[in-house]
């Protein structure tokens, strides 16, 4: 299989994996505060991969550049869109979040652009826009005017997270160059539980261990082994080998694997506003990704 192949298949494990992280988590937070669920999470991950860097024989200190670069994008990308996400999914359905999630892709290409000084011609702007249409159909449930409602607070949260996850990816790709991605990700995944450890212990979080039930512990392994450590490794191998952009397409398979369990295994409804906006985030997508030039 040929790096850019091996590449592809790991970016498409990754969003697979992340897909199920919606409706996992949904089922953590219910049990535990969004604190202690992130602080379990990335505890496991970072005992995972560090364990996984010392067998290889791949383990090393980080320069003072090195720790300040890793040290930024573990808040971004670890704590901050983790933290966001979570509180999210407190209020906000996991497959109504997953269909916001969608325009991650939409989000790369516009900080792309901005940090990267990517082109964007006339055909990505107008995907970006229908995307933007999409995920204001899906808040609104259909009544663009929001008559009636305000937007709600988990779904802001939503869309915190697109971008944060854009943001982060962007400057990954330049803090990838020359570097091993299994070395990386672990030490942005240690300073992301870091970071987790401040309002985990200013809460009382540890209070909280002793009355998590088997399901959630189940579903705080499963964050932390599967969408944590090997999700995110197989993030920085496919962004070390492709475009930003290029990899960034894949995660229109994130919504539907969450919508998928959600309805299948969380008894979720799927609106017809959902589908509606899903379809035209899905479109907006492929705008921007399919343009040329």
């Amino acid at each position: 299989m040929s790096p850019s192949a091996s590449a592809r298949l790991k970016a498409l494990l990754a969003v697979i994996l992340w897909g199920g992280s919606l409706p996992s988590t949904k089922v953590a937070v219910s049990q535990a505060s969004v604190p202690a669920v992130l602080w379990l999470r990335f505890g496991t991950a970072v005992l995972v991969l560090f364990a996984f860097l010392a067998l290889k024989k791949k383990l090393r200190f980080l320069s003072l550049r090195e720790t300040l670069i890793f040290a930024s994008l573990g808040f971004i990308g670890v704590f901050f869109h983790n933290s966001v996400q979570g509180a999210a999914l407190q209020s906000l359905s996991a497959g109504m979040s997953g269909l916001i999630v969608a325009a991650n892709p939409i989000a790369i290409a516009l900080l792309g652009a901005l940090i990267l000084a990517e082109r964007l011609n006339g055909r990505k702007v107008a995907g970006i826009l229908l995307a933007a249409f999409g995920v204001l159909v899906i808040m609104s449930k259909g009544s663009l005017s929001f008559s009636g409602r305000g937007v709600a607070a988990g779904e802001i949260f939503m869309v915190l997270s697109v971008f944060s996850w854009g943001l982060f990816s962007v400057l990954s790709r330049k803090a990838l160059q020359n570097r091993e991605p299994a070395l990386a990700m672990g030490y942005v995944l240690l300073f992301g539980w870091l970071y987790s450890s401040v309002p985990f212990l200013w809460t009382g979080g540890y209070g909280e261990i002793p009355s998590i039930a088997a399901s959630g512990w189940a579903n705080i392994l499963f964050l932390g082994v599967f969408c944590s450590a090997a999700a995110y490794l197989f993030w920085y191998d496919a962004l070390r080998e492709l475009p930003a952009s290029e990899v960034g397409v894949f995660l229109y398979v994130n919504p539907v694997v969450a919508v998928s369990l959600s309805v299948l295994f969380l008894g979720e409804p799927l609106t017809p506003s959902m589908i509606a906006g899903g379809a035209l985030v899905f479109l907006g997508v492929w705008f921007v990704n399919r343009s040329k030039g």
